[in-house]
Parts: structure tokens; sequence; C-alpha cells
């Protein structure tokens, strides 16, 4: 939802690591075609759905190069619990994106997912969240930063920045500007979301896995977890994206929302999680 270690050691450390790990593959006849449009007089440079998706798969072959996935029950519980996530999307969403969702085994409190749809859950923030319902949020929370497409807004703006109006104005006209999925997957680390994004997210997960059948409930759980390993303020747990502040407020708000969907919507008991009769 984003600090034990430095903030250098987070996920975007991580995955700038395995984007230019995984540079040579830049090599590779495999070019990206930027989206120009105009908007109010303005151009946005939006990477398209099905390039964030190659930008995405890449960088999701370093992660699986630099961590070992897991198979066992741990495997099959998660991929579950996100196909029952996937299945209360809008179908639009459904169409779009293409979820996966792997288990890592390391003791880092962490999960994210890449642009696209790969979703990864670390062994170490697993373990930790005491029912279904928890891992539900933090699962529905990472959908919805690919579902809102917040990386490619991102780049999109950084692009804007970098490159100048002239600049647009020179790739709005070229027959095909491109650029590497190994330059993008390395944006799609070092860019920021917004506060506004995470609360976006917070959101989108909430209406997720109230869809799905989940106790929203959870999400208050999971923050709670989270700010027990973190303190209140500064990353989200431990090293589990630094880029997530976690705040009173922020639990203030899941809780505003909460008792809002309690007017007319009945929730069912939260589902206790045993993590260790998943191993094996």
């Amino acid at each position: 939802m984003s600090n034990l270690m430095d903030h250098d050691e987070s996920r975007r450390r991580f995955l700038r690591q395995a984007a230019l790990a995984g540079a040579g593959l830049a090599a590779a006849p495999l070019l990206l075609t930027p989206q120009v449009a105009e908007a109010g007089g303005l151009f946005n440079f939006m990477v398209s759905p099905g390039d964030q998706k190659k930008v995405g798969d890449q960088a999701a072959q370093q992660v699986l190069q630099q961590y070992h996935e897991i198979h066992d029950g741990r495997a099959r519980h998660f991929n579950e619990l996100g196909q029952r996530l996937v299945a209360a999307l809008p179908d639009s969403d459904r169409k779009t994106w293409d979820f996966r969702f792997h288990v890592l085994d390391s003791k880092e409190i962490n999960a994210f997912a890449l642009p696209g749809g790969n979703m990864f859950m670390f062994t170490g923030l697993y373990e930790k969240v005491p029912t279904e319902d928890a891992l539900a949020a933090v699962t529905g929370h990472e959908m919805t930063h690919v579902r809102k497409q917040h990386w490619a807004k991102a780049n999109a703006q950084q692009q804007q920045r970098d490159l100048g109006l002239s600049a647009l104005l020179m790739i709005f006209k070229a027959p095909r500007a491109v650029q590497t999925i190994a330059s993008l997957a390395d944006s799609a680390i070092s860019l920021k979301y917004s506060r506004g994004e995470e609360d976006q997210a917070d959101q989108g997960g909430l209406d997720n896995m109230v869809a799905a059948g989940y106790n929203p409930e959870g999400m208050i759980q999971l923050f709670q977890v989270l700010q027990k390993v973190s303190g209140n303020g500064g990353s989200l747990g431990g090293d589990f994206l630094s880029d997530h502040p976690l705040t009173s407020d922020r639990i203030k708000h899941a809780q505003q929302r909460i008792a809002a969907l309690h007017v007319n919507h009945p929730f069912p008991p939260l589902t206790p999680l045993n993590y260790n009769a998943l191993i094996g």
C-alpha cells in the first residue's frame, strides 16, 4: 500500500539492477512504438498496454533469474487467490492485462507488480499476513497499479520533462519512434508513484477484494502488520516498496471507506491464513 533497510535497498534498487543486468537483451530487434496523442494542445507520451506487457515481461525474466521462484502449495494458493481477484475485475481489465502470480523465496517483506500484470509475492511478507483477506488486500492494491497504468503515466510525464515539447513534436511527426524494452524496463523501476496513485491503488484494491468476496478489514490488518514492522510513516513495511508511505491517515482512509461500505454490504468473516500448511 511503501524502513528497516535504506531506501536504496528497496524494490526500485533491486529492479533497476535486474533491468540493467538484462540490458544485453536490448540488442534483440524488439522495439516499442510509443503512442503520442494530442490532448488540450499538449502531447501525452504513453506506452501502449501491449508494450507495457513487453516491458513487464522483460523485467520479470530478470527477477526470476535473481530470485528462486517457489512452485509448492504457496504458489498454488497465491495463484488461486490472484485468479479470484482477476475474476472479479471488469471485463475490460481482464481482456487488457495478463496477470500472472509468482512467489519468491526471500525473507524480504516485499511484494510488487510489474507493468502488464506480473505480480510477485515474497515469502517474507506472505508468512506475516494473518488472513486470506490481508493477502488479497496487498494483491489487489498492486493489481490496481497495473490496471490504472501508473507506471505508463509516470513514464509519460518523465518523457515530457526530459524531452521537452519540441522533441515530442518531432516524435509525433516521425513515421516510427522507438524505445528499447530494456530502457523502458529501467524507467519502470526508477519512477515513483505519487501519493495520489497510492491512494487510488488502496481504493482499487479495496473495491476489488470486496467484489471478489473478501472481507475489507483485511486491508486494515495488512496495514497494522506492516506498521508494526516499519513504524508509522516511512515505507509500507520493511523494504516493501519504499514508494508506499504508510501513515495513520492511510489507515483512517481505509476505515472510512469500509464504514461507508458497511451500510448496505454484509461482509464474510475473515479467513485465517495457515502459511505453514501451504509449504510443500
